[in-house]
């Protein structure tokens, strides 16, 4: 892996994206592709409170008494 050149994923993506030379576009996207593995890995390691539903709500009760028929 090269030494990291770019402060923050989003340069590092951007020249990706942007470099002309194939040679040197395979290495940034290789460095992308990377960084995302590491947040991938990273992000299993946590456990999975964004994953578990909240509990359901209790069902609506309707008092009838305030409805009126009207006819």
């Amino acid at each position: 892996m090269s030494v990291p050149r770019f402060n923050n994923f989003g340069d590092l993506y951007r020249a990706a994206f942007a470099e002309s030379d194939p040679e040197q576009k395979q290495v940034l996207l290789a460095d992308v592709k990377s960084a995302l593995d590491q947040w991938a890995e990273g992000d299993n390691e946590r456990p999975d409170d964004k994953m578990t539903l909240p509990s359901p709500k209790p069902p609506l009760r309707l008092d009838r008494t305030s409805f009126k028929c009207i006819a």
